[in-house]
């Protein structure tokens, strides 16, 4: 693994397998010439997330947006600052646009991110000498020479067909002595009879994801000021009895932003509930009991937020 490290790292080093096509990223200011590896071949299902993230590709980024809420995001998942990453390799599955990535290749030696949507194309790290990007889908990954100190995985897994597979997959390629850090959504309250999914049939037969995409933003500012206008009249439900009238999220009071931030994460926010091909959550304790069949050892668990780092035992 280490001799395979160098500046200028290319997806050859790491990657066994030649990709399906390379992309070639349109306008990248710092290479015209920058090309991604994509292991995809056809259609899939996290289409509608390159949409979202081409959109909202500033949306999440600390940089973008003068906030620190991905920074500590992500040192709230690690349980330590971010400089503890100096000199590692790390291994992200569903990079996206790259609120974390751009972290990553801040402090790592090496990153590799992947995603199967090609929301990839936009990520903001993009022409770091330490990152190899490529599309890639986890349940099908392209076999790699190497493995990884960190295998990081957030906002992922209930999106996938197989969440549990899925779990089992992201182990493979963590070093002995390596952790995984990951995540999945949780059941909510009320299950299947939850807001989303009595609205997403609604949505998704009334409009495409292209027309839902501009009623919100026509109405999205609107809808907000509703809301808020309503909420004093219902004390301590406010927000699960709102999300059945307005299914338009509220960030308001969670994150430092501003008005106009707000709205736009609102925006995708719904446009991600509501346009999601999988949506497979997983109860805290279900999730306990796959990592005690493959044999992991849970370093720490969050039951509210449904978060883990582990690493495979050595017994």
């Amino acid at each position: 693994m280490e001799n395979l490290i160098k500046e200028n790292v290319n997806f050859r080093d790491i990657f066994a397998d030649e990709p399906k096509q390379m992309i070639l990223v349109k306008g990248h200011l710092n290479d015209p010439n920058l090309e991604i590896p994509s292991f995809v071949a056809g259609k899939h299902y996290a289409e509608n997330f390159e949409k979202q993230w081409q959109k909202f590709k500033d949306t999440q980024l600390d940089s973008s947006n003068g906030t620190l809420i991905s920074k500590q995001f992500l040192e709230q998942l690690f349980n330590q600052s971010l400089e503890h990453l100096s000199g590692k390799t790390i291994l992200e599955i569903g990079a996206g646009a790259g609120r974390f990535t751009e972290y990553f290749v801040r402090y790592a030696r090496l990153v590799v991110a992947t995603d199967l949507s090609g929301a990839i194309l936009f990520n903001a790290a993009l022409g770091s000498k330490n990152l190899v990007a490529i599309q890639a889908d986890l349940l099908a990954m392209p076999k790699m020479k190497v493995k990884f100190d960190y295998v990081f995985c957030r906002g992922v897994l209930q999106h996938t067909p197989d969440p549990v597979a899925a779990i089992k997959r992201i182990h493979d390629w963590a070093k002995p002595e390596g952790e995984v850090i990951f995540d999945i959504y949780t059941p909510p309250h009320l299950g299947r009879l939850s807001h989303k999914y009595l609205w997403r049939p609604v949505i998704q037969r009334l409009f495409t994801f292209e027309s839902f995409s501009k009623f919100l933003d026509r109405n999205t500012d609107r809808i907000l000021r509703i809301r808020r206008r309503l909420k004093p009249f219902l004390p301590g439900i406010s927000n699960r009895v709102l999300n059945y009238i307005f299914p338009v999220s509220d960030f308001r009071d969670v994150f430092p932003l501003s008005e106009k931030q707000l709205i736009e994460w609102a925006k995708m926010d719904t446009l991600d509930a509501m346009f999601a091909v999988y949506d497979n959550p997983l109860k805290h304790a279900a999730v306990v009991d796959i990592l005690n069949q493959i044999g992991c050892q849970i370093i720490s668990a969050n039951p509210k937020t449904n978060s883990f780092r582990t690493k495979i035992s050595l017994k």
